[in-house]
C-alpha cells in the first residue's frame, strides 16, 4: 500500500466544476470510503488519484511522489468499475 495526498486538487470540464479544492491525505494502510450524493465529485477525485482524469490545478502524490504527469498504467493504482464493458 501507498500514502496518497491531494493538495488543492481542482477538475473543471469547461465550464462545470465537478471538484473544488480538495484537501486530503490517506496514510499508508488506511481504508477510506468515500459516501456522497451522485454527482458530488466522489468517481472524480478516484479517477483523480488513478490518473483516469487529469487535475485542471493541485498536485497528486502517491507516496511522497508527485504523480501528476504520470500515466495510469504507470501509477501502480487499480480501480474496479461498477459498470464494465468487454
Amino acid at each position: 500500500m501507498a500514502n496518497v495526498r491531494l493538495e488543492n486538487i481542482t477538475r473543471r470540464y469547461q465550464t462545470a466544476i465537478a471538484i473544488e479544492d480538495i484537501n486530503l491525505e490517506i496514510p499508508d494502510g488506511e481504508f477510506w470510503v468515500f459516501v456522497g450524493p451522485s454527482g458530488c465529485g466522489k468517481s472524480t477525485v478516484l479517477r483523480t488519484i488513478a490518473g483516469l482524469e487529469t487535475v485542471t490545478s493541485g498536485n497528486v502524490y502517491i507516496d511522497n511522489l508527485l504523480v501528476n504527469d504520470i500515466p495510469a498504467r504507470k501509477r501502480d493504482v487499480a480501480m474496479v468499475f461498477q459498470n464494465y464493458a468487454l
